[in-house]
């Protein structure tokens, strides 16, 4: 099936209406469902999403995540154990996950089996109880894997970056909580939180597979405990006061090098254009031969990578720069990434080097998609952010149609050095090289976990 759905979509600038015409629309009572046809296999993937997502979570940060999380520990009738073996024999695979703005729960398997296994799941949405006992082995192995996150500096650089950058907008929290609001949650929450889910929030269903997985349209309206007329959709206004962009220090023991981690927070209307942004990105640091790898560690040997990423939700985006260094090196890393920036942002780019970056971006762009499951994926993130699939199938022409001097202006207002934040993490004798940059605002690790 990967196959055969992958040549559609390498050919998908001839092919966009054979494609277009495999996805349809119907409702299920007040359930909106999408359905890509696809009956190459027999196989089908479904995603229940809910309009609502942690920041529904009060002072206990990380509880609709772990919601998610936990659905499949037990039930009033059946023990965690029971519930593997019964979607092992199926060879079903399951998953929940929650972000700011949204959450969904993923299912995938034979389509032979789908109405058995819709069965389960519906159970488990209806009748999870989220034993004590399995909620505290989680809690447990969260709070141990946050307190081992000292040890991995790259993935604790990108968690305080993200606080501290989007700091003063309601999506600060990280979705999986933190060590002092995990440890407060209790089954009881959990329950609330899924009846909560249940019966208030806004549904959509995703399907991929042969027309008969939609036999499940019964099992889904009548076995899941859902109210299927819920009309809560996650709204939010907000109003973002610009910082100060700052120099921060994450201080943490035995580091031998420096992480860095820089960008800055989008405000809705920076992040509509998300193809080009996607470009600058691509063009500043997606690769061997992107402009910052060349210049920090091609010519240089400052570092091993250098990553640039910006996009957005529908709600907010992020601009997020990402690389290391040895200590000694620290100021002339941060001090040629500001002269990339500057000179790029000011329009030194040649058409030739936006036209080899398109290239790279449209053959990769398919490969993006070689499952159905990643397909419909795109059109419920399409759905969320309420922009029409045409963007998907235009992607190729909006690549096209965007000029070296549109990507420059879009370095120039997405990472202006005064603009954005900077985070180093590594030892506190870094203090002292990073104070000749500029001011700097120090953090202890323990902060962020």
């Amino acid at each position: 099936m990967k196959k055969i759905f992958l040549s559609l979509l390498l050919t998908i600038s001839i092919q966009a209406n054979d494609i277009a015409d495999k996805i349809h629309k119907m409702m299920w009572d007040d359930i909106e469902v999408t359905w890509l046809e696809d009956d190459r296999f027999p196989t089908y993937d479904v995603i229940f999403y809910f309009a609502d997502g942690s920041l529904s979570d009060g002072s206990r940060k990380g509880e609709t995540n772990t919601m998610f999380n936990l659905l499949e520990t037990g039930t009033n009738r059946f023990s965690l154990k029971e519930i593997a073996d019964n979607l092992d024999f199926y060879g079903v695979s399951v998953g929940g996950k929650s972000v700011h703005e949204y959450s969904t729960y993923t299912v995938s398997g034979l389509s032979k089996d789908i109405i058995p296994t819709m069965k389960k799941v519906c159970h488990m949405f209806k009748d999870t109880i989220f034993p004590s006992k399995e909620l505290a082995k989680f809690k447990r192995s969260t709070i141990s894997s946050r307190k081992n996150m000292v040890n991995s500096h790259g993935k604790l650089a990108s968690m305080a970056f993200r606080e501290i950058s989007l700091g003063g907008s309601p999506f600060s929290n990280p979705v999986s909580g933190k060590i002092k609001t995990i440890s407060k949650i209790k089954s009881k929450h959990l329950r609330n939180k899924l009846r909560y889910f249940n019966q208030k929030v806004k549904k959509k269903v995703y399907i991929s597979g042969p027309k008969s997985v939609l036999n499940i349209k019964n099992i889904v309206l009548n076995e899941c405990g859902w109210n299927t007329n819920a009309k809560f959709e996650r709204e939010v206004t907000y109003k973002y006061k610009k910082k100060k962009a700052k120099i921060h220090l994450i201080t943490v023991p035995k580091a031998n090098q420096a992480q860095v981690v820089m960008g800055k927070f989008l405000a809705p209307g920076e992040f509509d254009e998300f193809e080009k942004l996607g470009l600058m990105g691509h063009y500043l640091g997606g690769g061997f031969t992107s402009v910052l790898m060349s210049e920090l560690r091609v010519k240089r040997g400052l570092t091993y990578s250098a990553y640039a990423y910006a996009g957005g939700q529908k709600n907010y985006g992020r601009a997020v720069i990402n690389t290391f260094t040895k200590v000694k090196s620290i100021e002339e890393l941060l001090n040629v990434t500001k002269n990339v920036l500057k000179e790029k942002g000011e329009g030194k780019i040649t058409q030739e080097e936006i036209k080899t970056v398109k290239m790279s971006l449209k053959g990769g762009f398919p490969f993006q998609f070689e499952s159905s499951s990643r397909f419909i994926k795109e059109l419920m993130f399409l759905d969320h952010v309420g922009h029409s699939y045409k963007r998907f199938f235009d992607y190729n022409k909006t690549l096209d149609s965007t000029s070296a001097a549109e990507v420059a202006k879009l370095i120039k207002q997405t990472f202006p050095w005064n603009g954005v934040d900077i985070v180093v993490l590594g030892q506190k004798n870094l203090l002292k090289r990073l104070k000749k940059l500029g001011p700097v605002k120090v953090h202890s690790y323990k902060k962020f976990l």
